[in-house]
């Protein structure tokens, strides 16, 4: 066999012109990766734009709210910012109604109790900070925040004793203003309360929430899912009201805008995070002044079930439960709910036998 010989002047011609092409794929190679990152970064800059851009037209589209409650409307100053809050009719004791959490939440739940009410009774109602009408900026409320405000409100607005009525979540807010100032509350009426603390499932969601619905696009982006008409349309007909029928589409928009006010958001966010939760059946066990719980007897969240360990904490409490309603019995039933409470309050004043019935 016949050896091939390669010189060393040709071995070193042959590994230079291996090493130009090496350099020649090396550059192309980091070309081309520049350039697709290049394109990534300008398709991920493109795509958070578009969506940021999105989230904020939703909330340009709502439309702006005002006093939709009657009456006479005011702002009470916190270390927070203010409350908004309104005055309607006349008579004793003054009532103070606080509304529940949840998207698109805010006093107006109250707005068809009130007409009833206001014909016998002088009826506050405010909106907690974040909500409705009072201010709202990006600060993580908590319990303690509200349960301040509430304290506060009863002692320099209302300035006399109350009955005091709070919906569902807000129900261990009232509790615990109940507790840190019995003076100021003449009694109780808590409606469909949450029993207990979260469980740890609910805690661990919580957690998540935390973390996500602080981020700006991720957390925007997943309130504006959260809060879509859609969403709160198949959230009322499966929690809120019994009769179907009443889930219109005045009531989807009113909810849609509600939520989509400027910064509405964070006191959402407060709430889903698990902020606004306090466990308040040791304070509810204490309270010495009448309490009255009211449920709608089709409740699935916040069920009647649990009405027998709030009056195992507190045996003189009474239970008024009313047909047909779910979490807001107080909205789609307020003749009734208004009768319950005006007997309840006129038994008290009467000072005769507590009731308890089903209406």
């Amino acid at each position: 066999m016949k050896k091939i010989r390669i010189r060393s002047h040709e071995t070193a011609d042959i590994l230079a012109s291996l090493a130009a092409e090496q350099a020649l794929c090396d550059s192309g190679g980091r070309k081309a990766s520049r350039a697709a990152w290049k394109t990534g970064a300008l398709l991920t800059v493109g795509v958070v734009g578009a969506v940021s851009a999105a989230n904020a037209l939703i909330f340009a589209r709502a439309p702006k709210m005002g006093n939709r409650l009657g009456g006479a409307f005011g702002r009470y100053p916190t270390r927070y910012g203010d409350l908004a809050y309104t005055v309607t009719g006349a008579g004793k004791p003054p009532l103070l109604l606080l509304h529940g959490f949840g998207a698109g939440n805010s006093a107006f739940e109250w707005h068809e109790s009130i007409d009833v009410l206001a014909q016998s009774y002088s009826v506050y109602t405010l909106d907690f900070l974040g909500w409705g009408l009072s201010d709202k900026y990006r600060h993580a409320h908590t319990a303690a925040d509200y349960i301040e405000m509430v304290s506060n409100f009863m002692e320099d607005v209302v300035a006399e004793a109350c009955i005091l009525v709070a919906s569902n979540g807000a129900a261990p807010i009232a509790i615990e203003a109940a507790a840190r100032a019995p003076h100021n509350v003449a009694g109780l009426v808590l409606i469909c309360p949450p029993f207990g603390d979260a469980s740890e499932g609910q805690k661990l969601s919580q957690k998540w929430l935390q973390k996500v619905l602080w981020l700006p696009l991720s957390g925007t982006s997943l309130y504006n899912f959260i809060t879509s008409r859609a969403q709160i349309e198949q959230f009322a007909r499966r929690h809120l009201y019994f009769d179907k029928a009443r889930v219109d589409e005045a009531l989807v928009n009113r909810y849609h805008a509600t939520a989509h006010q400027s910064a509405a958001q964070f006191g959402v966010f407060a709430f889903l995070s698990g902020a606004l939760d306090v466990d308040a059946r040791q304070s509810w066990s204490r309270l010495q002044m009448p309490s009255l719980l009211v449920w709608g007897r089709n409740a699935q969240i916040n069920p009647l079930e649990t009405a027998p360990e709030w009056l195992a904490l507190k045996p003189d409490a009474d239970l008024a439960v009313i047909d047909n309603a779910m979490l807001l019995p107080h909205a789609e039933h307020p003749q009734r709910f208004a009768q319950t409470l005006q007997r309840w309050i006129g038994a008290l004043q009467e000072k005769s036998s507590p009731i308890g019935a089903s209406v």
